[in-house]
């Protein structure tokens, strides 16, 4: 694939791992987030924001560190864009945790079930007021504080109807791959390019490299997304060992799309498949769970959405190629970070 320039590092990512060049960061992301949080008066409350911005991969702020140093931003603001990412990612993961009734995540109890609805939503609520310190700190001339400003206000606010969007289909029997993408697009493919998108605006490249890099969003967002619901079917997903949480809280899915759709389905195993997602969390029985996954593999909806994952990445690398102002010799490390999306085990 990228065999135009350097390679920015001889260290090449195995299968599944995060890209060494992405990697190297985390100490300093780590750094950047703890500083922040000790600050922090109540000690529940800080405990609560431990917990919620701890084990994870980490993906958005360090993408975001990688493409600061790499296009010459401010070290502080730097960190500031990193921070505001990994604040809102956290904040949404509360959320979607307290509404999709997980109990799991990252192989530890979701901050609902460790620390208590009312402690997670305040935590949740400080994480988003965080986000607009971050920019409120940097040291940047106002008309561009307001052009960031603005692109991360219509992340947030994309991420919140997109999640409308997700709740909008659970257990709907005409749900499709267009709601999907929708749903998939606003919820997730704006705010993975958001770091990015916030970098190229710090350092001032162009209008036309800002939408392209929205756009590489709207593939390795769905991309990335599309991974997870495939993980779901795993015990490697961190949510200690269950599988088909996704479909316990009938989450619609690609998978539950493309069954739908396309998946040529009897009546029979339609009605079954809307009565399974449309069923409460808690009354939904495991041998349910093994007959929807039994279905999607049946129906090809698996290996679509195996393919649908792997075509969005490589049309996110091709975008990313293609940005103006962005340095060559980033192209393999992103190649890498495209690859990373879909095919980690975790």
């Amino acid at each position: 694939m990228a065999n135009e320039g350097p390679r920015e590092d001889p260290e090449t990512a195995s299968l599944g791992q995060l890209p060494a060049a992405l990697a190297r960061s985390d100490g300093r992301l780590e750094q950047a987030i703890s500083t922040r949080l000790t600050r922090v008066p109540s000690p529940v409350l800080q405990s609560a924001l431990e917990r919620s911005t701890s084990g994870g991969k980490r993906l958005r702020p360090l993408l975001a560190l990688w493409f600061s140093d790499s296009l010459g931003v401010a070290s502080d603001n730097a960190d500031r864009i990193a921070c505001l990412t990994e604040w809102l990612h956290s904040a949404f993961l509360i959320h979607d945790d307290i509404q999709d009734g997980d109990e799991w995540r990252r192989d530890q109890p979701t901050l609902w079930k460790s620390h208590g609805i009312s402690t997670a939503l305040n935590a949740a609520d400080w994480l988003l007021s965080a986000v607009y310190l971050e920019v409120s700190q940097m040291q940047l001339q106002d008309e561009i504080r307001a052009r960031l400003l603005s692109a991360v206000q219509d992340v947030h606010s994309r991420t919140v109807l997109g999640q409308q969007y997700d709740l909008d289909g659970r257990g709907d029997p005409d749900f499709g791959l267009d709601r999907y993408e929708q749903a998939v697009r606003a919820k997730t493919g704006r705010y993975l390019a958001l770091g990015m998108v916030a970098v190229a605006i710090v350092a001032q490249l162009n209008q036309r490299a800002v939408e392209q890099l929205w756009a590489v969003g709207d593939h390795l967002g769905p991309a990335f997304q599309i991974q997870d619901d495939l993980l779901d079917l795993t015990s490697s997903k961190g949510r200690a060992g269950q599988l088909g949480n996704d479909i316990r809280e009938g989450k619609p899915s690609i998978l539950y799309a493309h069954a739908l759709e396309r998946g040529q389905l009897t009546q029979e195993q339609k009605a079954r498949l809307v009565d399974v997602m449309a069923e409460e969390r808690a009354l939904t029985r495991d041998d349910d769970v093994e007959w929807v996954i039994s279905l999607f593999h049946d129906c090809g909806s698996i290996d679509f959405a195996r393919n649908q994952a792997v075509d969005r990445a490589e049309a996110g690398i091709d975008l990313f190629r293609d940005i103006p102002g962005v340095p060559r010799e980033l192209h393999a490390t992103f190649e890498q970070v495209a690859r990373f999306a879909v095919e980690r085990n975790r």
